[in-house]
């Protein structure tokens, strides 16, 4: 072990926003129920060592010092040691995160989910509001002035509002990804707050059940280590053969090259055909292929894979069937 830090030693059980027993999530109502006063639901480190530690129930972020396990600073929640600017106050937060630090170490900037509302998981007690939607905050922090700015806001086209789990990931080109928790919903923005994309995560009849706990947006490179699958089908009555491909999580593959294999180990070229969706088609005017094989080709007409060689099956048109 490294670092360990126990909020017990350094932060009172009265910083607590909940008081014991109201009927909440973590509120001690029973022996199965403990009394959650602190609840961590994220820890990030910065470039110096030290972390910057969320706490949902105290309404607070905490930054730690790495070496001494000093709280260096508190941001929100009732004993915070900045004069908050308005919309900078939190509650029931997820996900802080370090942004930047200026060249001095006096001013740092955050990100932060802040869900502004607690819900009850048992069905015993309401849920607890403290602003009106949820939001995706970045909040300059000044350990000269002991101020704190909000720099920009990120709200809900929706006036959303969740109780439990949530994110807000700063994209490089500056551009915001907020995700809404509980509520089963995505938004990206520009950094000026104006949103460019939002949808809900719905699944037909579980929709109003979808949750999400982080949302993240990073560029995805996918070549699946399972060969490419192929189906070739004769098709008599029209005098032609459909050979089907499919590579399933392939991202880079841009066309794919067809080839007739011969007995003797050869091989003719029967056509390319670009990539435009999961599966490709290419038409052969003809049926008396003996074996086909597809390569798949990448952006620069580089080789990526070979499928396997396969046998042309037969399509009979009256029994809708392949044999």
């Amino acid at each position: 072990m490294l670092f360990e830090w126990s909020s017990l030693e350094h932060v009172d059980p009265s910083e607590a926003f909940l008081p014991l027993n109201p009927g909440q999530a973590g509120s001690g109502y029973n022996s199965s129920d403990a009394w959650d006063y602190f609840h961590i639901n994220s820890v990030d480190k910065d470039d110096e060592g030290n972390y910057l530690i969320s706490a949902r129930d105290a309404n607070a972020a905490y930054k730690i010092d790495g070496r001494t396990s000093k709280i260096l600073w508190q941001l929100s929640g009732k004993s915070t040691d900045f004069k908050l600017g308005e919309g900078v106050e939190f509650a029931f937060q997820h996900h802080a995160r370090y942004l930047s630090r200026s060249e001095d170490g006096k001013k740092e900037v955050i990100s932060i989910y802040d869900n502004s509302a607690h819900g009850t998981e048992n069905g015993r007690g309401g849920e607890v509001h403290f602003n009106a939607t949820s939001a995706g905050k970045i909040i300059e922090v000044d350990t000269e002035n002991w101020t704190a700015t909000l720099v920009q806001g990120f709200y809900p086209p929706d006036d959303l509002l969740s109780k439990s789990q949530g994110s807000t990931q700063v994209q490089p080109n500056g551009n915001v990804l907020v995700n809404w928790g509980s509520e089963g919903a995505i938004t990206e923005y520009k950094p000026n707050g104006e949103p460019i994309f939002h949808f809900y995560m719905d699944s037909g009849s579980l929709g109003e059940g979808v949750e999400n706990y982080r949302g993240f947006r990073y560029n995805w490179t996918g070549i699946p280590h399972e060969a490419p699958a192929v189906v070739a089908l004769k098709d008599e009555d029209e005098g032609q053969t459909n050979i089907y491909v499919s590579w399933n999580g392939d991202t880079e593959t841009k066309h794919w090259r067809f080839y007739e294999i011969y007995a003797n180990g050869k091989r003719e070229h029967l056509g390319t055909a670009e990539r435009k969706s999961f599966e490709t088609v290419l038409t052969v005017e003809r049926t008396g292929i003996q074996n086909v094989q597809v390569v798949a080709l990448g952006a620069e007409g580089e080789k990526l894979v070979e499928s396997s060689v396969v046998k042309p099956d037969i399509l009979i048109q009256d029994r809708k069937s392949v044999v």
